[in-house]
């Protein structure tokens, strides 16, 4: 197997602190040099600790290139901690959930004269090195971050004139694409695994920032081999009932019918499993196709359990069906199963008040634009989800309340921003920001650490993944209801143009599509929208709204 993803060495930006350590400034000098030299003089000598700061969220290991060691020739043994902030960097095993999990973060090694060795895969900012060998210090030439990802050009592109929503929309772009490694993965800390419901925010946006892509195809290839019917993807029933959405989305934006087709024996086992679980008064019992689901009834973690929840499973499944059913029928094939389980799921439903269920129950068409409006915007960004922020902010939008989706964007991914982060988290509370300190600083004393103290269910404390895929929301969002790009035709072969700039003066960006990119200028004069397009003259456009 060939490897795919580039690798690329780069320098500490700054070193956070360190304690018995002589030179550090040396380890940020860029000196154009890979190689180790008996006869180096710049060398960094270490006796204690060294936590260093690579500016941004990686994935990978360090390249420790190190000189001789004191006095003869056996190894100096030191302690390397990654964290993908401060708090994690300098934690110990087991505080706050601090550990090893799917990628060894936090291990000790030796140090051999005059060796250039790399250490570790995770996902990092901050790497902390201490010196264990008492009376002795670690020589180090560079410590190189050895970053990992796939060199692929950005053809989607957004930008305004608001700086915030800028910076929100370029990382949650890095984020989705640092997670683009042997497979689209959920996090490159943790999980570095495939969760093929996780991956429809980040095919949202993979497809908005560089169309077809293989990373894409080739993990719905392997994950559906891993779940053979008639096993539920990931074991949980909602995940394979997602894999139809990002079918939908893929094809949408692509119109590849011959990759799509290969999923349709497999997708059409899926419906009809999904079919049996529905009764005729619109109740979901997994059972009754004799194939259980571990977690019932499953949106995201923040809802994991409660009552309401059943009812945002079929607010889920009656908006993915609508769309899969259209999907079949521009394919040329018989969709009438998935009416037949709307019909059925629509039956019956109670009230809800998760932001994240009230989204799809507009989105499913089965609750309406005012309560809709009154639920999401209630409180700001309070009960966003990093995982459904797309749909939650798709949805405050679509029932008038655009100018409070832009707002709330802002507060909820801007907050993380403002606390440091570089790449978006697992998940998000603007609630931990009070009496909390930020992620690339040590936490002051009488402060909660925002990374230990906080998080829930499978990521409480250090073991919080800060970039995780699904979190990447704002791309899509920011492409289709800002940029105004709405793809009606499958393959963009027709795409209609209605773009939002409430108080912004303009907003430009690209869009890919199979046939080249879009070019789209928004530019407000004199409170009148004027806009310019180039498009490949095979995709078809209209401009409205302005």
């Amino acid at each position: 197997m060939k490897e795919e993803r580039t690798i690329e060495y780069l320098l500490p930006k700054r070193i956070v602190s360190s304690e018995k350590c002589k030179n550090t400034e040396v380890l940020l000098e860029n000196d154009d040099c890979l190689q180790i030299f008996p006869n180096d003089t710049k060398i960094c000598a270490c006796g204690g600790y060294i936590l260093l700061d690579f500016g941004r969220e990686l994935c990978g290991g360090i390249r420790l290139m190190a000189h001789f060691t004191d006095g003869d020739d056996t190894p100096v043994y030191a302690r390397i901690r990654f964290g993908e902030s401060v708090g994690e960097a300098c934690a110990e095993l087991g505080d706050r959930y601090a550990g090893n999990d799917h990628s060894p973060r936090d291990f000790n090694i030796p140090v051999s004269m005059l060796s250039d060795v790399r250490f570790g895969d995770t996902g990092f900012r901050f790497v902390r090195i201490d010196c264990l060998t008492e009376g002795k210090e670690i020589k180090i030439k560079k410590v190189f971050a050895v970053s990992n990802y796939l060199d692929i050009e950005y053809k989607g592109e957004f930008e305004c004139d608001d700086e915030q929503i800028n910076d929100i929309y370029r990382v949650a772009r890095y984020t989705v694409h640092l997670n683009m490694q042997t497979n689209l993965w959920d996090g490159v800390k943790r999980d570095r695994l495939v969760w093929v419901g996780d991956m429809q925010p980040e095919v949202l946006a993979i497809t908005c920032m560089f169309g077809e892509n293989k990373c894409v195809e080739n993990t719905l290839i392997r994950a559906i081999k891993q779940y053979p019917l008639p096993c539920w993807i990931n074991n949980i029933a909602t995940y394979s009932v997602w894999l139809l959405q990002v079918l939908f989305d893929y094809y949408v934006k692509v119109g590849n019918d011959k990759f799509i087709r290969e999923f349709l024996p497999y997708a059409y086992g899926v419906l009809n499993q999904l079919d049996k679980s529905v009764t005729e008064d619109g109740d979901i019992i997994y059972e009754n196709c004799g194939v259980r689901s571990p977690i019932s009834y499953f949106i995201d973690w923040p809802t994991k359990g409660l009552l309401e929840t059943k009812d945002g499973v079929r607010f889920l499944y009656v908006f993915i069906l609508n769309n899969f059913a259209k999907l079949l029928k521009q394919l040329g094939e018989n969709n009438d199963i998935c009416y037949s389980i709307v019909k059925k799921l629509k039956k019956t439903h109670g009230q809800v008040n998760k932001k994240q269920l009230v989204a799809f129950g507009l989105l499913a068409d089965m609750i309406s634009k005012e309560e809709t409006a009154q639920k999401l915007a209630n409180g700001g960004a309070k009960g966003l989800s990093t995982f459904m922020s797309y749909f939650i902010l798709r949805a405050l939008f679509e029932s008038g309340k655009k100018d409070d989706a832009l707002n709330i964007m802002k507060e909820y991914y801007g907050a993380m921003l403002m606390r440091g982060a570089t790449t978006f988290w697992e998940d998000f509370d603007v609630e931990w920001l009070k009496g909390s300190g930020r992620i690339d600083e040590p936490t002051p004393e009488g402060l909660k650490d925002l990374h230990g103290d906080f998080g829930a269910y499978c990521y409480q404390g250090f073991r919080h993944s800060l970039c995780h895929g699904w979190a990447c929301g704002p791309v899509q969002f920011l492409t289709e209801y800002i940029l105004g790009v709405k793809v009606v035709e499958k393959g963009c072969k027709k795409i209609i143009i209605k773009p939002y700039l409430g108080k912004l003066n303009f907003v430009k960006g690209k869009f890919p599509t199979p046939y080249g990119v879009v070019e789209i200028l928004h530019e407000k004069v004199n409170g009148k929208i004027y806009t310019k397009v180039n498009a490949p003259k095979e995709v078809s456009y209209e401009v409205i709204g302005v």
